[in-house]
């Protein structure tokens, strides 16, 4: 969601900081759904302004970077499933 969007939604303007830290609860924390994500994030917004994106935060800093560490992980499964892929083919020779 942009941060236009956002604005029209709650019928307001936030500062580019407020909506870094919205944005960041909006994409990652566990709780907001990704289907009514938009509509979720600005009702907190109408009913309990910044602070409880605040509080949120650091889950979602969390959930932010548990993702990326799986992400991560999965490159390396996949290129060691290559590696042991590559491992199969008789033309190549591996060294001991």
């Amino acid at each position: 969601m942009q941060k236009q969007e956002f604005e029209e939604r709650i019928e307001r303007t936030v500062t580019d900081e407020q909506y870094k830290v919205i944005e960041e609860v909006y994409m990652w924390h566990p709780s907001i759904r990704n289907t009514s994500g938009k509509d979720e994030v600005a009702e907190l917004y109408k009913s309990f302004g910044m602070t409880i994106f605040h509080g949120m935060l650091p889950r979602a800093k969390k959930a932010h970077e548990l993702d990326e560490l799986l992400r991560n992980a999965q490159r390396e499964v996949q290129r060691i499933q290559e590696e042991i892929e590559e491992l199969s083919c008789p033309t190549l020779r591996v060294e001991e």
